[in-house]
This record gives C-alpha cells, sequence and structure tokens, in this order.
C-alpha cells in the first residue's frame, strides 16, 4: 500500500511541478525537506546538511508556510546580505506567486542601517562635517526617502554615515522625531510579519538583550519558529555579540558629540580625548600583530584609571541647567563606555580571554579592547534549545558535519538533542571536477614553501588561462605569493583589501580571465557560477592561526581539561573550512574546474585522510598536464 504523501511533500511532487514549466524534482531536497516538516510538526530541532545545489532555501520555507499560522511568526537568520536578498527578492515571491500563500515577508535590520532624523538636523547645522556635494545629496535623499534606509542612498557616503545614523543615544519616546522616526516604522513593520528575515548579528543581540531585560526589551516581535541558514557561523556570531569591546574609536566619537552641545566644559573634553589617544597607543606598543592578548603593563593600567576619571569629569563639569535628555543619552553611554573598560582591564572571570584587535582603515588607526566569553555552548543551551517559548530551531548549510557525524557543531552551540539529516549535493563531481594533489611542494612550514607554491600557482594558472579563486590561511602568504606573481602573468591579479569586497568580486566576475588572491572571509559565501571560475587553489589547509588569542585559549582550555585539541578542536575546525573553499567551484550543473591543494600535509600525514574524506568524490590527479586536457574536453 503506497503511503500518503505528507502535506509538504505533496507540493514539491504534485503542485510545483504542475505550476513550473520544466521544474525538476530533487529527492534530496524533499528528504530535507521532511525533515523540517517533521520537526516543525513534532517540535523538535532540526540540524539539516545539504550540499550545494540542494535547494535548502525551499526546504524550510515550504515547511514554515505550512506552520506558520496567522497569530505566529518564524524568523529566518542568515550570515549573508546576499542571501537575505536571495530569500526577499527572489525566493518568497517566487513561492508566494506558486503556491497561492502570502508569507508578509519583512526584513530587520540594526539601528546603523536608518538615518536618525534628530543626529541629521545636528549635523546639518557644522556643513563642515560633509563634503558640500555629499552634504547636498543626503539633505535631497532625506526629502525624499520613505524608509530612511542607507540601503537606498543613491551614493557611498563614507564615514559621514556614521554622524547620522541611529545609535546608542536613541531617545526613544522622548525623542521629538519620535513619530516620524525612519527605525521605528521599520520596527513596527515587523510586527505585522509572518516572516522576518534578518542576520544572525541582529539575531543574537536581540536575543542577548531579552535575557538581559528580562524579555521587557526586543528588537524583534515574538516568535515561534526559528531557522539558522549559514548556521556554520552561529558560534562565532554568538561570541562576539556576547563579548564587550572598547575603542579608541568610540570614546572619540562620544566625545565629540558632547562637544557640541551647550553647557559642555571644553577643557574636560579635551583632556579625555588626549588621555584617550595615550592609553590606546600604549595599547597599541604591545605588539606588533593585528590580534593579541591583553597583557595590561603599570603604565596602561596608570593611563585606563586617569582615562575614566576624565571621561567622569565631563559629565560632572557639564552646566547642571543645561542637561537635556540628548544629553543624559550621552552621559549613559560615557558610564557604559568606563564601566566596560574597567571590567577589560581587570581581566577577572576566567571564562573569557581579554584581547587587542589593531586595524586601519583610509589612513586612520583603530584599536578595539575585547573580553570575549570561551564558551557560548551553555549560554545558548539556556536560551535557545531548551527555550519552552520556542517551538523549533532549523540549523541548516552545507557544511556543518564532519564526514556525516554533527557532534562537533553540538557541541560547540550547546544543542544536544536533534534530528539530524545530510544530504549530498545533486552536482555530478566525478564528471565536473578535478582534485589536484600535487607531490612535490616542501612542507609549509619550511622557508621555501611559498616561492616553489608561487611557481607552481603560475603552472596551473597556464593551464586554467587565469579564471581561477588563489585562497590563503594568511594575509602574509597571501603578499608573498602576489608579490612573486605580479607582473609575471598575462591575466589580471586581484588582490584582498584593494577594493571593497562586492566590488572585487564584481570586477572578478566581469573579467573572465582575471585571478582573485584571497584569504579569510572568501572562503564562504562567494557565489561566481559560471567560466569566471575554472580553478579553485587551496594553497594551505585551513589550519586556525596558533597565535590567534581566542585559538590559543581554546586550545589552553581544553589540554587543561585533558581532552586532545588538535583532534578535538583544530582539525574538525580545518576540515570544514576546507570543505567552504572546495564548496566555491561548482556552483551549478554547468559548471566544471579543478580544485587544487599545494599543502603535502593532505597526503603525507594520518590526518590528511580526514579532509579527504570529507570531499565530494572526484577523481584525483597529481599530473599538472592533466588539468588543461580536463578543461578543453
Amino acid at each position: 500500500m503506497q503511503q500518503e504523501l505528507s502535506p509538504v511533500e505533496k507540493i514539491f511532487r504534485e503542485v510545483l511541478p504542475g505550476r513550473i514549466p520544466g521544474y525538476e524534482v530533487r529527492e534530496q531536497q524533499i528528504e530535507m525537506a521532511r525533515l523540517v516538516e517533521r520537526g516543525l510538526l513534532h517540535e523538535q530541532h532540526v540540524l539539516a546538511e545539504a550540499g550545494t545545489g540542494t535547494g535548502k532555501s525551499f526546504a524550510y520555507l515550504i515547511p514554515l508556510s505550512q506552520a506558520i499560522g496567522d497569530d505566529q511568526r518564524a524568523v529566518v537568520s542568515t550570515a549573508t546580505i546576499a542571501l537575505q536578498e536571495q530569500l526577499l527578492s527572489k525566493d518568497i515571491p517566487f513561492l508566494e506567486d506558486a503556491l497561492g500563500i502570502e508569507f508578509r515577508a519583512e526584513l530587520a535590520k540594526g539601528k546603523g542601517n536608518y538615518i536618525c532624523l534628530l543626529r541629521y538636523q545636528e549635523e546639518i547645522q557644522n556643513q563642515g562635517l560633509f563634503p558640500d556635494d555629499e552634504l547636498e545629496k543626503l539633505k535631497n535623499w532625506v526629502e525624499e526617502t520613505t524608509t530612511g534606509d542607507r540601503a537606498e542612498l543613491p551614493f557611498e557616503p563614507g564615514e559621514s554615515w556614521s554622524r547620522v545614523c541611529a545609535d546608542d543615544t536613541c531617545l526613544g519616546r522622548k525623542c521629538l522625531f519620535y513619530e516620524s522616526c525612519f527605525l521605528v516604522k521599520a520596527r513596527k513593520r515587523l510586527h505585522s510579519a509572518r516572516l522576518i528575515i534578518c542576520n544572525h548579528a541582529l539575531f543574537f543581540t536581540d536575543l542577548n538583550l531579552r535575557y538581559a531585560s528580562g524579555g521587557s526589551v526586543s528588537l524583534l516581535p515574538e516568535y515561534r519558529y526559528l531557522v539558522f541558514d549559514e548556521a556554520q557561523h552561529l558560534e562565532d556570531t554568538a561570541r562576539r555579540t556576547m563579548s564587550t569591546e572598547v575603542s579608541n574609536m568610540r570614546l572619540q566619537v562620544l566625545l565629540n558629540q558632547l562637544r557640541k552641545r551647550e553647557g559642555c566644559h571644553l577643557d574636560a573634553i579635551n583632556k579625555a580625548l588626549s588621555l584617550n589617544s595615550s592609553f590606546f597607543d600604549a595599547v597599541g606598543r604591545l605588539e606588533n600583530s593585528g590580534c593579541y592578548t591583553l597583557s595590561p603593563t603599570p603604565e596602561i593600567m596608570q593611563l585606563g584609571e586617569e582615562l575614566q576619571e576624565a571621561v567622569k569629569n565631563t559629565v560632572t563639569m557639564f552646566a547642571v541647567d543645561l542637561v537635556g535628555e540628548r544629553e543624559n543619552a550621552l552621559f549613559k553611554c560615557l558610564e557604559r563606555y568606563n564601566h566596560d573598560l574597567e571590567e577589560i582591564l581587570e581581566a577577572s572571570d576566567q571564562d573569557k580571554v581579554y584581547w587587542v584587535e589593531k586595524s586601519e582603515h583610509r589612513k586612520r588607526k583603530f584599536i578595539t579592547l575585547h573580553a570575549t566569553p570561551l564558551d557560548v555552548a551553555t549560554t545558548l543551551e539556556h536560551l535557545l534549545f531548551t527555550n519552552d517559548e520556542l517551538g523549533c530551531v532549523v540549523m541548516t548549510s552545507a557544511t556543518l558535519s564532519i564526514n556525516g557525524d554533527f557532534s562537533f557543531i553540538k557541541g560547540k552551540i550547546g544543542c544536544s538533542h536533534a534530528l539530524e539529516i545530510s544530504v549530498e549535493s545533486p552536482f555530478f563531481y566525478e564528471d565536473q571536477c578535478l582534485l589536484y594533489l600535487p607531490s612535490d611542494l616542501p612542507d609549509p612550514r619550511e622557508a621555501d614553501f611559498y616561492p616553489k607554491a608561487a611557481q607552481l600557482i603560475a603552472e596551473i594558472l597556464k593551464r586554467t588561462q587565469g579564471r581561477a579563486f588563489v585562497l590563503f590561511t594568511s594575509y602574509k602568504g597571501l603578499n608573498q605569493v602576489y608579490d612573486l606573481l605580479k607582473g609575471q602573468l598575462p591575466w589580471r591579479l586581484l588582490k584582498q583589501g584593494d577594493l571593497p569586497k562586492n566590488r572585487l568580486i564584481k570586477e572578478f566576475k566581469e573579467d573572465i580571465s582575471s585571478v582573485l588572491f584571497a584569504t579569510a572571509s572568501y572562503w564562504e559565501g562567494v557565489d561566481v557560477p559560471g567560466e569566471a571560475l575554472s580553478c579553485v587553489i587551496l594553497v594551505k589547509l585551513p589550519f586556525a592561526v596558533p597565535d590567534d588569542p581566542l585559538t590559543e585559549a581554546k586550545i589552553r582550555a581544553i589540554e587543561r581539561s585533558g581532552g586532545n585539541s588538535f583532534y578535538s578542536y583544530s582539525l574538525p575546525e580545518a576540515v570544514i573550512r576546507l570543505r567552504q573553499g572546495f564548496g566555491r567551484l561548482i556552483r551549478t550543473q554547468q559548471d566544471q574546474g579543478v580544485v587544487a591543494i599545494l599543502d603535502p600535509r593532505i597526503k603525507t600525514r594520518s590526518y590528511g585522510r580526514y579532509f579527504l574524506e570529507a570531499l565530494p568524490p572526484c577523481r584525483e590527479i597529481s599530473n599538472i598536464d592533466e588539468i588543461e586536457q580536463f578543461l578543453c574536453k
């Protein structure tokens, strides 16, 4: 007797093929959708790994469409803007039209995306803060906009936006512009939505706010169901939003805002600004690297205390009879700044790592102090996975497991019980992809690794005619190889950092033969289908940098508890990262190309098999000449 189809499976097998010409039924997609349907129906959490091309968005959107009632709401949280745009402009309208339903979807954004009319009016009085042409453009836009959303600006405002966007000094209902506030209007629209789309950072900011306020304050309205797409980022994003941080630029912005208020004491503000500069300069001199563990010297502790006292004085010396709501909002931010700085300098919490991050943007130096929790699993277990107010949490990505085992991700995020599924990509990797593993490169720790890798990269690119990503695990390695190859090849070489990421990807797509050298975020979330990308070169196995403060602290914590940090942390992290890099190549059924892994340890070390077993099945070669033969067939 044939088993009756579930409502969701019936949509995939009967409804969509009848309404969409040429619709292709994907068994992997249906398999995932059935499990999501089960999770929503029985209120069980779901871990769903779905290979590239599965169509995982439909696999959770269609079950959600059946589960959400008029009095219920779901949230879909993503890691990237690109996926949000895909959901809102493509996937959801498509399903609404095909199924005759209405999701009533709304996009939730952070406050910094909206212009603050009060701050705008304050800044407009000082035109010198904006280039003249920029000010005029902003004026025209403010008069015409109905959303106040930065994404709709007809120009890129640069740093001027930070002076006019909504921030922590918001006055709420006490603001003169409350009724016309774009942020308030955006938040109100969320309450009429059945489906809210947001990013992971906003979601966890809301979660932390709910917890800290006992549920009395939130950014998002109540919801019953939750989907994390690109769920491999959950731990990192949760950790960032649960961190405390202070920066040289943060205090500078607050003090400059206070400087404009009538009744301020300029000498006190100038002293605080001077001490701010001295304190962070001393912190910046501790080490030359971009990230390092904070080990305060007596000088830094002394300067920190003096800075806190100077910040207090900027408040106490303010003319009392001129203190209004706006001033009080700034005072609260300064008070919070002092509290956070004191917490970081005391460094009393053994479950946190205290570290420094240095960067430079447009010739301005940024120094940020962080207090970051080592473990977020216990907190997430309490707030998400044992929370009775949440019916079901669905977590999905192309890279969640180690060969089908979800133990690693479950341990990181505190999800002890969940329905699990891992479905393979519908792509035919055996036909579409070659895996090139050269046998004659030195160990990556040897001094001649990068020069010889550069020579081999040049040979690979000759056979692919450019059209490649070259992905590194460090900026040092990237710059060394790029400098060796610059001017030596007939194709345009693009390098991370030379242009903003979106523009860099656009240039790469448009210049079919170009080669992009990148690291970090380019290992995932970059989608370049078609002939512009025929080769992905992974220069080294993506083990985390051992002297990164967070990595170092995690390794120490594991070793102290008697665990093996390599096999329980470093190796699983690297395996998942490698899968993400590998996944940049094949994005459609028509794509074809080569993945080259230049790190010989994948063949010479016993742990190499974990990497190879985690990759899709494809033909492995060691003869470089086979690359050209494969691409020309």
